[in-house]
């Protein structure tokens, strides 16, 4: 049985599991009269929604409709040959022409001869306004990690991820002491790490792009990589300290200066 046909048999079963389960589904009206769906709602205005409480809570967020949302959301992220034969062939073709685009403006890889390599993969993503509206097409550029080997092609994986602990302390500061918080993405986050030394990684051309013969070798980390995460991490850590942040020896995603204190989530930093 293939790996696919495996993976849809376990969801079928999890999904006949949870049907014969004794679990009460709320109603939207149950919902409704929460407290917290008037925050929901003040949320999604703030993000641009128009709509009603009532539509929010029965599209959005009861849980026979996020089930359907789910379903739906697979037309959103289709594969290469969907992308570039479904109805937003051309929109895809131009996000995949400015990954590349933004990859080799970071020096990401060489191309070289053909060696010893692993798949890549595109990864495209229809992303919408809450209201189902068009918000943008984004393609990403990966390399197939599950292809790796331990101790050949990568060594050490683990990341620290910041405590929740520190989110909710640097929350409560702000609010008695009176401060401004501002959030921040870093685009392209893991494109910016660096292999090590000893870490050799050679991928297949991305597909579209592909020239006889040659493969590309890594200069920098790419998505997909098991050694992604904790490349970008050492990158951020030495980039606070380069401009006056310390690490915390508390929380290693806490970074405190005189004036300024930020904590890292991944590629998500709060000041």
């Amino acid at each position: 049985m293939s790996y696919k046909k495996r993976i849809a048999d376990r969801r079928l079963k999890a999904d006949a599991l949870m049907l014969q389960a004794e679990i009460e589904v709320p109603t939207v009206e149950a919902l409704m009269a929460c407290p917290l769906s008037k925050f929901i709602h003040f949320a999604a205005n703030d993000c641009g929604y128009t709509g009603s409480r009532y539509d929010l809570i029965a599209n959005w967020v009861h849980p026979l409709f996020l089930k359907a949302k789910t379903e739906a959301s697979k037309e959103d992220n289709p594969s290469w040959k969907q992308a570039m034969s479904g109805p937003f062939e051309e929109e895809n073709w131009k996000a995949a022409i400015k990954e590349i685009e933004t990859l080799e403006s970071m020096d990401v890889w060489e191309v070289v001869d053909r060696t010893d390599d692993i798949d890549s993969i595109w990864a495209f993503k229809l992303k919408r306004f809450p209201d189902g509206m068009v918000k943008k097409f984004k393609a990403r550029f990966c390399a197939r990690g599950d292809q790796q080997l331990e101790g050949i092609d990568y060594f050490e994986t683990y990341a620290p991820v910041v405590q929740w602990t520190t989110v909710r302390l640097m929350l409560i500061l702000e609010i008695l002491l009176q401060l401004k918080s501002k959030q921040g993405d870093v685009a392209a986050a893991f494109v910016h790490g660096k292999l090590e030394g000893h870490e050799t990684v050679h991928i297949e051309m991305p597909l579209g792009f592909r020239q006889k013969g040659k493969v590309l070798k890594l200069k920098k980390t790419l998505y997909g990589l098991r050694q992604s995460p904790r490349a970008f991490w050492k990158y951020l850590t030495e980039a606070m300290v380069a401009v006056g942040m310390k690490v915390s020896k508390l929380d290693p995603c806490l970074f405190v200066s005189d004036r300024v204190t930020a904590i890292a989530f991944v590629d998500d930093i709060l000041f």
